[in-house]
């Protein structure tokens, strides 16, 4: 039995070991480590008054291949990550349910860089930009205090670089896997100029053959930051990270019939029209800190990035036939910029922050005919050309109080602006002209208040209000499937209040529990899907759930981590929307009550691991859970609930002024078939996106210093 210091703990049955009470002098807690994000200073997660999960680089690398954030933020409740096995269409990231009507790229989450937005002002973000290997720690909130984080925060992921080290250090690291993968990667990091310049550069290339057919993938990748400490309380930081990803092949989802017949088959569309995208994708920031005397602090950031995309769909020549139809082929070029400083005052007793945040997108939109005469998966007639541009400029403050020695209060406040407007290039015959603008604004607060109940034990509650545009793919259509801005469509407004209980535990372990209740209204649901093109309405939705995580160093070099959550997801009132032809429209029915689709009503990670000191061997067995997930509003059909488990096993050894490690690992150990991921209302019912079969992977890590 272990103990813990004194202050009782309640007795709940999510909480899998027996724990009891006992004086601190007879068992000190070391407090687990210091988050970041969604408090105004750094603090031990325990203290922070919100639903934070924190991943630190050992278990974003440790036997991982590091391809994908659904490696490790299994591990964090409430996040849901879905790998595709589809690198044409990026990662499905969820938060609390937040994010999972994308088909592609990641929704309703505000996704950050060493404090630089990978988030655009209309809430799209794409997190493969992220090289992982060069990260130290990845912070997610989720809950009422990322809304003050601006438009589409239903959560906060949040990922810092890793610094550079006191010496001069090489790194290399070679993975190779199951169906012809592999993943190389070199970097050099080190100090300067007597400590001053810090620096940690990288590259890195990714190719597989893919699980599925027609899903072949290859990516470049550099990471580097610098810094440079201009003095004692100066600090300037710089970013940049590239992406190049060209022809990844799309193997589009399966319906119910291809996916139990043969999971690996892509979609006999996907070979017919070639399916497949390119992507380039450049991110750089730059960062000045001063801490001033008093301990008040000055945070300044500039940053910029520029995205090109080229995706060929599989959309029938004959949808292409009405004059409004922008065609089979996406020709896209995105650049945008942005600014924010922040000034934060030290009080008696808390802490006052204010700030403001401008951000700008600019793309030029181009459609094609995927079709040259009876040739398929080539760009032919242009179809679509139009400017968009996205504004958004925020205002927010936030301060912490202490009211007494126990209690705490947080509050928060941000005002934003974000301006849409389009102008259409591209007006031939029965195509007009399609330009417009449109203005969203949302004030979003957030409180939350903190009972220290001992040293090692707290309770909070929090309340906070959110919004979500419509990204300009959602709104570029109006309801009733003509061209055109959606005028009549809203953003979304969340309101959620939380309560929860966090509790530190011997040897930096940590148990967390939280509740909550969001409610949504004006959500973006379907209003029309035909013909490759979808437009959106809005309809009221409901999220309660609950949250736990327990991270447990057993007896010896044996720890235990487990995240549990339970999500039950509803719409809120009735709604209908179109699919089938012009000539042929099928009306589908929403009931209130359904579930929202892609939502699993509950997920679990459990892992068991064994770590002992360098050098030696380590190993780890780890099992994930998913419920069933309904595919579409109507609830018609579900990817089947599934439990597989996972095994490592790692070697590392010192040498000189080196190391060299090494690890094999095997996923989906019992050939479980199942759906990773679905593609939520897809017209053609191709839902299902197949998850791998029995699959390993292989690496070697050498390390030193010259």
């Amino acid at each position: 039995m272990l103990k813990l210091p004194s202050c009782s703990l309640l007795a709940l049955g999510l909480l899998p070991l027996t724990l009891s009470a006992a004086r601190a002098a007879e068992a000190p807690v070391e407090l687990p480590p210091v988050v970041v994000s969604g408090v105004p200073t750094p603090r031990p997660e325990v203290e922070a008054p919100a639903a934070i999960g924190r991943v630190d680089a050992e278990d974003l690398s440790w036997t991982q291949p590091q391809i994908g954030l659904s490696e490790s933020l299994a591990r964090v409740p409430g996040i849901n990550v879905r790998n595709r096995q589809n690198y044409a269409q990026d990662l499905q990231i969820q938060s609390r349910g937040f994010g999972a009507r994308s088909t592609f790229g990641v929704r309703g989450l505000q996704l950050r860089l060493d404090g630089i937005p990978l988030t655009a002002p209309d809430g799209q973000g794409q997190p493969s930009s992220m090289s992982i290997s060069s990260l130290d720690h990845v912070e997610v909130l989720r809950g009422p205090l990322a809304y003050p984080y601006g438009n589409a925060s239903g959560g906060v992921i949040a990922a810092f670089s890793a610094p550079p080290p006191a010496v001069t250090t090489y790194e290399a690291r070679t993975v190779m896997g199951s169906d012809d993968t592999w993943r190389a990667s070199a970097s050099a990091a080190g100090q300067a100029l007597d400590g001053r310049l810090g620096y940690r550069v990288e590259g890195l290339r990714f190719k597989t053959d893919g699980y599925r057919d027609h899903s072949a993938a290859q990516r470049d990748q550099v990471a580097a930051t610098a810094s440079w400490q201009v003095d004692a309380g100066k600090r300037i930081s710089l970013l940049f990270n590239s992406l190049s990803q060209p022809e990844a092949q799309d193997p589009l989802g399966l319906n119910r019939a291809q996916f139990d017949a043969d999971p690996r088959q892509a979609d006999p569309a996907a070979t017919m029209f070639n399916t497949r995208k390119s992507l380039n994708d450049r991110v750089g920031g730059l960062r000045y800190e001063q801490q001033f005397a008093g301990g008040d602090s000055l945070e300044l950031a500039t940053y910029a990035n520029a995205r090109r995309v080229l995706q060929f769909q599989s959309i029938p020549v004959g949808a292409q036939a009405p004059a409004t139809h922008s065609g089979g082929v996406i020709d896209l070029e995105r650049e945008g910029y942005g600014a924010d400083g922040r000034y934060t005052m030290k009080l008696p007793r808390g802490s006052l922050s204010a700030g403001l945040q401008l951000q700008a997108l600019n793309e030029n939109r181009k459609g094609y005919e995927n079709f040259v005469g009876g040739t398929l998966g080539v760009r032919g007639a242009l179809r679509r050309d139009e400017d968009n541009q996205v504004d958004s400029f925020d205002q927010f403050l936030s301060g912490e109080w202490l009211l007494s020695q126990r209690w705490s209060l947080l509050g928060a406040v941000r005002h934003s602006e974000v301006e849409f407007d389009s102008e259409d290039h591209y007006v031939v015959g029965a195509n007009s002209d399609d330009s417009g603008d449109h203005r969203y604004s949302a004030t979003t607060p957030a409180l939350a208040l903190r009972y220290q109940w001992c040293s090692a034990s707290s309770f909070y509650g929090s309340w906070g209000r959110g919004f979500e545009t419509p990204t300009v793919n959602e709104a570029s259509y109006r309801s009733d499937g003509s061209a055109g801005f959606n005028f009549g469509l809203n953003a979304a407004r969340s309101e959620t209040f939380e309560i929860g209980w966090k509790r530190a535990l011997p040897r930096s372990g940590l148990f967390t529990l939280a509740l909550f209740d969001t409610r949504s209204d004006d959500d973006i649901v379907p209003a029309r899907s035909s013909g490759g093109r979808a437009s959106f309405q809005n309809a009221d939705t409901q999220r309660r759930g609950a949250e736990a995580s327990l991270a447990l160093k057993i007896a010896g070099d044996w720890s235990l981590q487990l995240a549990a959550d339970y999500l039950d997801a509803e719409f809120d009132e009735t709604f209908s929307y179109l699919t089938g032809t012009a000539a042929n429209p099928i009306v589908n029915t929403v009931s209130k009550g359904n579930e929202v689709p892609g939502i699993a009503r509950h997920n679990a990670f459990l892992e068991l691991a064994w770590r002992r000191a360098l050098p030696g061997w380590s190993a780890a067995l780890d099992v994930r859970h998913s419920a069933a997930v309904p595919v579409n509003d109507l609830n018609s059909d579900e990817a089947e609930s599934y439990r597989v488990v996972n095994a490592r096993l790692a070697w590392l050894r010192p040498f000189g002024r080196g190391s060299l490690g090494t690890f094999v690992r095997v996923d989906n150990l019992f050939d479980k078939t199942y759906a990773g991921s679905v593609i939520v209302n897809d017209t053609n019912l191709r839902f299902f996106e197949p998850a791998p079969d029995r699959s390993w992977f292989a690496g070697v890590e050498l390390n030193f210093q010259p």
